[in-house]
This record gives C-alpha cells, structure tokens and sequence, in this order.
C-alpha cells in the first residue's frame, strides 16, 4: 500500500538518497509533463514531456577515445580503457636508490628509473665511547638515618639523610615543625595539644574552591562491622552534616545522614524546635509529611504533577502537565475549497494531524499550517472531492 501525497513534497535542497523511480511494464495512463517512469521490458528510464515519452539516457552517436586510451565505437556497449605506456610495471627505489619518474601532459608515467645514493666515507665518523674506571671508597650509612650513595661514572660520593627515617627514642624539636606531605599519622593513645583552635584546610585560604569537605573523620566498631564516620562542613550543599556510615572519596564524604539528638534547637536566640513544640517565632514551614486534612480550602500555588497535583488551574494547561490528549475527527472536502480549516479547540499548538482516505483508509499527506492554538488549516494541490477524506487532530 503506497502513501498518497495530496500536496508538492518540497526537499529545501536536501538529497533524496537510495530512491527507486516507478517500475512498470508498460507506460502509465494520462501521465502529466515531467512524470517519471522505468520501464522493465527494455530497462529504460522514460519522461513525459508535452506530448510524449521521452528516453531519458538521449542518443549517442559514438564514443572515441582520445589521447592516452583505447577502444570506443558507435553503438552497444562501448568500453574506454587506458593506454599502455612505455614503463615497465615495477617497485622502483630502496634504500640505496631514489626513485625518478618522467610524466607527460595527460599526467601519465612515460619513464620510470632508479638512482643510486652514493655517500663518501669521508662523510661518516665513527664514535668509540670511553668509558672510565673510577675506583670510590667504601662508606656506609646507618639504616634509617643517614643515606650514602656512588656515582661511580661521575666520581662523587652523595651522603645524607635517607627518604624514610626511623627515630628510636625520644624526637624533641625546639622550634617549628614543618609536615610537607600526603599523609601525617600518629599512632598514640593520648594527644595533647595547647591550641585551642583546629585550623582545617591549610595554613591560608584557599584560591579557588578545591570542592573538599572540611572536618572530623572518625572510625569506630558497631560490634558487627567496622564504620567510618564523618561530621563537618559539606562542600556541596555548605551545610554541617553528621554521616554516621561514611564513604571518603577524595576528602568528598557522601552517605545517610545521621539522628543528632539535642534537647532543643535555636537560630540565633530565637527558640525553633524543642522536644514537641515549635517556637512561637516560626510563622512558616515546610512539611514533608501530614496527618488525614479532613476540611479546609486549598489557597495557595498549583500542587506539583510530581506531588499528586496537575501543577495548573485550567483545564488546558493540566491535560498538557499530565500529559492527556484528545482526539477530534472530521470528514472534509467539498470538490471546489483546496484550503479546508478545522477547529479542535484544544488550546495548544502542540497536535499532531493525520489525514486518509474515507474510502481506501490509506495516509495522505497534504500541508498542514496551525493557524491558531484552537484550529489548523489543510492545504492541497487540488480540491478534494466532497467528504473525500477524514481527518484526525490529538493534542
């Protein structure tokens, strides 16, 4: 079953890729100028000019071949192919020979040679490398605290102090203690410590946003499993949050937030929340869950699709939230009208139109313009004949 067009089918220039133009047997009936057609008897592409149909391949007297080919003739198949030249056919060039070639107008290869690199032995020098023997004394370090290393090729012995220390009694240091790297760790199971302050982040405020947390990580055993926990500053949201079961992924914690239990909580000095009262300051809040609302009268903005509502105070613009459509129908044609308009009064631009066949039930396409949110316009090349086709709007 083939879909009718009842309109022209404009590409706006764009290719029309891998088509097939009408195979037929013989040419059709009351054909139009321009119409297009193959024929499978004598397998030909034929088009219709005024009065006739037209062999669209034309006529060829013969075909020659010019300069550098061969073959050609003047009826049937003709076939052109090239012309030999004098060059053998071979790999020309190596490593030891550069390859010439000599080509004429039509761009043909017409001589082929290869040219051998000649290159004087006064050009290549040959490098012996010297190598020294240089005799170093024996001296070693102590594990752990001082490092000695030989460099026998440039003669110089390096001491110092290893990468990894080791300190076996007691380490004092009298002035500032500077840590320069990824991990500190104290294994000791009492820290004392003068400052009162923690300062977290580093010595200065930082550039730019690193996206890191700052706080306390912690670790501890619930008696079945061992947890890490975490309560500090998040990054993201830039609340405090208490995570009892953390996960640390790049000083980023994420995980459920934890119960903190508090005898009250104030904002500023004002009372917010004790054990069951709010404070006599709270004139707003946000509920996540209610009890049964037996009575009373909803006043405030339209309830989210999301949350039970329709997210609208019309009709139209909930049947679009929720996504409901209707269906509207209509036969139309009259034989004289070739622009036919349809209300569907559905308040929108956003329908889809189909149009077919009252008798064959077949699609046809035809021009469709929205006209208004509440009517669309059908456009054809010719009027269609009285009640000739039926058509249905959704939105």
């Amino acid at each position: 079953m083939a879909m009718k067009f009842v309109t022209n089918l404009d590409l706006n220039k764009n290719e029309l890729q891998n088509a097939r133009v009408q195979n037929l047997a013989t040419a059709p009936g009351s054909p139009v100028e321009g119409q297009i057609y193959y024929d499978t008897v004598d397998d030909t592409v034929y088009f219709r000019n005024a009065t006739a149909w037209v062999n669209i391949a034309g006529d060829i007297s013969g075909v020659t071949a010019g300069t550098g080919l061969t073959g050609g003739g003047t009826s049937g198949v003709v076939t052109v192919t090239l012309a030999d030249t004098a060059v053998t056919a071979a790999a020309y060039g190596s490593a030891t020979a550069v390859a010439t070639f000599t080509v004429d107008a039509q761009g043909r290869l017409t001589a082929a040679a290869a040219a051998t690199i000649a290159i004087p032995s006064t050009a290549v020098t040959d490098f012996t490398e010297a190598v020294q023997d240089v005799a170093g004394a024996l001296v070693a370090g102590t594990a752990n605290e001082v490092s000695v290393s030989y460099d026998d090729a440039a003669g110089t012995l390096t001491i110092g102090q290893p990468d990894d220390v080791t300190v076996g009694g007691i380490l004092t240091v009298t002035g500032n203690l500077v840590v320069n790297g990824t991990t500190t760790t104290v294994n000791s199971s009492t820290i004392t410590v003068d400052d009162p302050i923690f300062t977290l982040g580093g010595d200065v405020a930082p550039s730019s946003d690193d996206d890191k947390d700052r706080g306390i990580e912690f670790r501890y055993h619930t008696g079945s499993a061992a947890k890490v926990g975490y309560f500090g500053y998040d990054d993201s949201t830039g609340f405090f949050t208490y995570i009892p079961d953390a996960t640390n992924t790049s000083e980023v914690f994420s995980g459920t937030q934890g119960t903190v239990s508090v005898l009250a909580y104030n904002i500023g000095a004002n009372t917010v929340l004790s054990g069951s009262t709010l404070g006599s300051t709270i004139v707003t809040s946000s509920l996540t869950t209610v009890g049964t609302i037996a009575t009373g009268t909803w006043a405030a903005t339209d309830v989210a699709v999301a949350h039970g509502g329709t997210g609208a105070s019309t009709a139209a613009a909930a049947r679009a939230n929720l996504g409901a459509t209707t269906k509207v129908t209509g036969t139309i044609g009259d034989g004289s009208a070739t622009a036919i308009a349809v209300t569907h009064s559905l308040a929108t631009d956003d329908v889809v139109v189909e149009v077919y066949d009252a008798s064959t039930k077949e699609t046809v396409v035809c021009d469709v313009d929205r006209t208004s949110t509440n009517a669309v316009t059908l456009t054809f090349a010719s009027a269609p004949a009285s009640n000739a086709y039926k058509v249905v709007i959704i939105g």
